[in-house]
């Protein structure tokens, strides 16, 4: 690549001598700069790649947007951008983005940013860069900068600038390094379910696989997009507590920006999946002060049971406090993966463990320091043993049956194992990797594993 090819995007019509000064920093520092209008009140008639042309990518146009409110035009022109842009990066002309904005521009552009693949290089010049930027990033890998002014071109402003564009050229000048000789796996995680991600893990290497785990804190999106993507063969997603954590509104979900469906990707392109349920019996929040009132109530009552009688959820450190899930939030977590699974169209199962899903949900028999719950402490904080099998999961004998009932019989490829074991056993993690290496050597079938000791079969 000779001279790599940075969109200058932005309101051209307010931030015109802004994204000027970009493209003038871009072609200083050795890239061919193109510039892009997404401008919502006035096009102009300078921009390498007019409002027009971008709007008409999505076949939208110019009155359209000038006549709806702000709100409704941000969604026109950052949607059009959006288009425009793929377009652009297929054909050849984008090789990086750069954009300079306030609040609104921000908010376009970065529509615009998330729009490309992982890797292409994406920054972001705004001075609101010190606020919560978490709906502009998305789960995109765009770098925020803080050019310490909406506008101007300064003696402070200008190192700022000519900092970014020096950056976005160099990024875009690192050639994409080709895809390994090895495929990737894809593996969530939580701390609580790590002796189970590492097992995993290790099987994948064994197999020749690169792995990737994610930590199921809003990390899903990423691996979902990126699954999407391509990059991404296959997947052990056994720990699912993500689900939990978006269906109750914690801080730890999905992004409300995201715009896809957690549990959902691999399905839809077809790759193998093995999933679990490790860390779903519980809902991970802030400090203890940002839990919300209705949850405090529910422990102060009763409601929620607490780890030896104090009458507050768990405290897994000073910044999470773990809210154990009720039996209506597991009856309503397991509608929503029926509803989400029953689209495979690859090999996937569901292995659901009996005895427990996560350090904290264990009986004080199986706990041990190696198992991340140390003996002589109790019951794990979010135990609830099952009153006619005490020593199984009372939420793990709602779920299996709710998922009894709610998977679609009729798919061949979906299944649901129920394990006599708790997630952390080596059973357990066993049986996963089993059915993934069957998935890989194309022998898996559903129904396969039904004979094998500790497969709950009634």
């Amino acid at each position: 690549m000779t001279k790599p090819r940075i969109v200058c995007a932005g309101m051209c019509n307010t931030k015109g001598t802004e994204i000027r000064y970009l493209a003038q920093m871009v072609a200083e520092y050795g890239g061919e700069p193109i510039t892009m209008d997404l401008s919502l009140g006035e096009a102009v008639d300078w921009a390498d790649v007019s409002l027009q042309e971008v709007l008409a990518a999505a076949g939208t146009s110019i009155e359209e947007v000038f006549a709806a409110p702000r709100a409704a035009a941000i969604e026109l022109v950052g949607h059009a951008g959006a288009v425009k842009i793929l377009e652009m990066h297929a054909r050849g002309r984008c090789n990086g983005i750069i954009s300079w904005a306030g609040s609104v521009g921000t908010t376009v552009a970065t529509r615009v940013m998330r729009a490309l693949p992982f890797g292409v290089p994406k920054i972001m010049l705004t001075d609101m860069a010190s606020s919560d930027v978490s709906a502009w990033l998305g789960h995109k890998d765009i770098y925020i900068v803080n050019p310490t002014a909406e506008q101007g071109i300064n003696a402070i402003t200008q190192k700022a600038v000519a900092n970014a564009a020096a950056g976005i050229v160099a990024m875009a000048r690192v050639p994409e390094h080709a895809a390994g000789s090895k495929p990737l796996c894809a593996i969530t995680s939580y701390g609580t379910t790590t002796p189970a991600v590492l097992r995993c893990a290790r099987f994948m290497e064994q197999r020749g696989w690169d792995t990737a785990t994610f930590h199921a804190v809003g990390a899903g999106a990423t691996m979902e997009d990126l699954i999407r993507s391509g990059l991404i063969g296959a997947v052990i997603d056994l720990t699912t507590a993500e689900l939990a954590n978006t269906l109750f509104a914690s801080p730890f979900g999905m992004s409300r920006w995201w715009e896809g469906e957690r549990l959902t990707a691999a399905g839809d392109v077809g790759i193998p999946q093995v999933v679990a349920p490790g860390g779903l019996e519980q809902i991970a929040f802030g400090p203890l002060a940002s839990v919300p009132a209705q949850y405090l109530d529910d422990y102060r009552t009763g409601r929620r049971p607490s780890h030896g009688g104090s009458g507050v959820p768990y405290q897994h450190n000073e910044s999470v406090t773990i809210v154990g899930c009720t039996m209506e939030e597991v009856e309503r977590i397991s509608l929503h993966i029926a509803d989400k699974l029953n689209r495979a169209r690859g090999p996937a199962c569901f292995v659901l463990p009996m005895r427990g899903w996560s350090a904290y949900d264990q009986s004080e028999e199986l706990a041990s320091r190696e198992r991340g719950w140390s003996a002589g402490n109790g019951d794990g904080p979010t135990w609830e043993p099952d009153p006619e099998h005490p020593e199984w999961s009372r939420r793990a004998t709602l779920m299996r049956e709710v998922l009894r009932e709610r998977f679609d019989p009729a798919n061949p490829h979906l299944d649901l194992i129920a394990f006599d074991h708790h997630m952390l056993d080596l059973e357990t993690s066993d049986l996963m990797c089993r059915c993934m290496g069957d998935m890989l050597d194309d022998t898996w079938e559903k129904g396969r594993y039904r004979h094998l000791p500790g497969v709950v079969r009634s």
